[in-house]
């Protein structure tokens, strides 16, 4: 069995029995492998033994919990936990700090507008925020992560994004070039420089206007043109084989795109969850970007 299917099947034992005191040898006996054997190509294929993703999902299950205001011994017990200072000290291991402070983030975070999983995730916006709010936020994220990046060219590169996408909708019916303000605010918070973060605000604009790469030259650079075209052009296959700034270009891309997955068919959801298993996840953790690889697996199991 190939790798990728082979997590695929294992991560959905372990999501539907995330409450349970799952082993390594029941995990390895769904997968139909000896323990040495399954323990050996999870951690070869995954970057992390299996035990560490089992617990990584209780972490995760556990903070969503704690935030919708529930007793941290009482989360700790569901998932697992035998006493409130063992997860409290394997909470802060993961997360860097503890599980009190979480409530305290949430009051914080709300006034700022950003998601209250930030601790856990890459940084998100509100659901319905503006295309002129999106491109305050991208300011503020290329500011904060001290990201070099010329106004006048930032400016014009939005003025023509908003053109291209002119008229253009999504499936939630928000206006098109709001999905990749928002690919490009990921690629601030992932410390792209200002090439990669320009051209994500172009992420798909081949595949979804007529513009040519002539006409975009007349706003931005032939360097920004460029990763366009390749992202553009590279499909879900030929990104494995790509640069590393289109790989990020792209990565950016399915995140917005898997967190916004509720308004496809449900058909159309299994195969983007299954192909960011297969495709995305690996390449986020040839990256390191732990937030990244959180969320793209958090967002692919739901759909699983």
């Amino acid at each position: 069995m190939k790798s990728h299917s082979f997590c695929w099947l294992v991560k959905k034992y372990i999501e539907e029995h995330i409450e349970e005191l799952v082993t390594l040898e029941e995990i390895a006996l769904q997968a139909g492998y000896s323990e040495f054997h399954f323990s050996r190509i999870y951690k070869e294929s995954q970057g992390m033994t299996v035990m560490e993703y089992v617990n990584m999902r209780k972490m995760i299950k556990a903070s969503w919990e704690i935030l919708q205001g529930k007793k941290i011994i009482e989360v700790a017990m569901k998932y697992g936990w035998q006493s409130h200072s063992g997860f409290t000290k394997d909470f802060k291991k993961q997360f860097g700090f503890y599980p009190a402070l979480l409530r305290a983030m949430m009051a914080e975070l709300g006034s700022y507008g950003g998601s209250i999983m930030n601790h856990v995730f890459l940084y998100q916006t509100k659901e319905h925020a503006t295309k002129e709010q999106l491109l305050e936020i991208l300011k503020s994220r290329i500011q904060e992560n001290g990201i070099e990046v010329d106004e006048r060219q930032l400016q014009g590169a939005y003025q023509c994004a908003c053109k291209a996408y002119a008229d253009i909708t999504r499936y939630s019916g928000a206006e098109y070039v709001t999905h990749t303000l928002n690919v490009a605010i990921l690629l601030a918070e992932m410390n792209c420089n200002s090439d990669v973060i320009l051209a994500g605000m172009f992420c798909d604009v081949m595949k979804k206007t007529n513009i040519t790469p002539e006409e975009l030259k007349a706003d931005l650079s032939e360097k920004v043109v460029n990763l366009i075209c390749s992202a553009t052009k590279t499909d879900n296959i030929l990104v494995i084989q790509s640069t590393e700034e289109v790989i990020m270009i792209k990565l950016a891309e399915r995140l917005h795109n898997m967190r916004t997955i509720e308004f496809m068919d449900k058909e159309q959801q299994k195969i983007k969850a299954k192909e960011t298993v297969e495709i995305y996840m690996p390449l986020a953790r040839k990256l390191e970007n732990d937030k990244l690889v959180m969320e793209l697996n958090d967002l692919s199991v739901k759909y699983m």
